[in-house]
């Protein structure tokens, strides 16, 4: 069996995975802000293998992270505000071999492996959490770029006087559809009605049912449809997918989101080639996506 780690903008998890892509048993918190964010990571992940390995016989350890992963390395950890952090201390304490890969393409390979994507041979998955991450195949091979892991579509900049990014850079197609951005925006009106955790995808999804009918609730949710529109046309003309696959928080958005954005991308067609729009579906393994695809590395 292989452990699997998946180290988001703002949660962390840790499994054992077996050969069948099925998750034996699961660790996972929130991250929360420290002063040394790296030494935080590295000692939860310690831990949390420590526990798992007394269950099974682990062979490889696989990390899934934004940035740029390289071996037991990962740089440029933007949302986290990491610069770098090494795991060749723990390669070496548990003397099993330990690889890591972009946290966006590993769910992908979950996706296509497992998932909503398989049996498709052109494919895009987006992860839409507190960035967006992603993979594309084509004929079947994920595209991958010699000098950094590259295809970072949630960099591509869609308003170039827009908002500031952790990247630096100013109107990326992230900072307008991750859906930490679309959270923060609704509690900024939710907050006023309910005290409850608007943090948690399942009370947030309750009570925007509740409250479908405001009049700036809508817009906010007008213009969350309408960006993400923009940043799928573009993904569509560039690489021309039979299918796009969407994961992360946004899969429990069905009915509030999803519905309204095939709605207006069947209606709109900002797409080129406008006579053959490609599916779009929701991810099936949903957020456990990106832990199954450490292991597939």
């Amino acid at each position: 069996m292989r452990i699997g780690i998946d180290i988001g903008g703002s949660h962390i998890a840790i499994a054992i995975v077996n050969e069948k892509g099925k998750i034996i048993k699961k660790l996972e918190q929130d991250i929360e802000k420290q002063e040394d964010m790296s030494q935080y990571i590295l000692n939860y992940v310690d831990k949390g293998i420590e526990k798992l390995n007394t269950i099974a016989n682990i062979e490889q350890i696989g990390i899934a992270a934004p940035g740029n992963p390289k071996e037991s390395i990962i740089t440029n950890l933007v949302n986290l505000g990491i610069n770098k952090i090494d795991f060749k201390e723990i390669e070496k304490k548990y003397n099993v071999p330990l690889k890591s890969i972009n946290d966006g393409k590993a769910a992908a390979m979950a996706e296509k492996q497992y998932g909503a994507i398989k049996g498709y041979k052109d494919s895009v998955f987006l992860c839409l959490g507190t960035g967006i991450g992603g993979g594309i195949f084509l004929d079947n091979q994920l595209l991958q770029a010699n000098r950094n892991p590259g295809f970072e579509v949630g960099h591509m900049v869609i308003d170039r006087k827009g908002i500031l990014c952790h990247c630096g850079k100013r109107g990326c197609f992230e900072t307008y559809c991750s859906m930490k951005r679309l959270k923060s925006e609704l509690k900024k009106i939710l907050q006023t009605k309910t005290n409850q955790n608007l943090e948690n995808a399942i009370i947030l999804k309750e009570i925007l049912e509740k409250n479908m009918e405001d009049a700036e609730i809508k817009s906010i949710l007008d213009e969350y449809i309408e960006n993400l529109v923009i940043g799928l046309s573009n993904i569509i003309d560039i690489f021309e997918p039979e299918i796009i696959c969407l994961g992360g928080s946004f899969v429990y958005f069905k009915e509030i989101l999803y519905n309204r954005l095939i709605e207006k991308m069947e209606r709109e067609k900002y797409v080129f080639n406008k006579q053959s729009l490609p599916r779009i579906v929701l991810a099936e393994l949903e957020n456990d996506a990106g832990i199954i695809g450490a292991t597939l590395i």
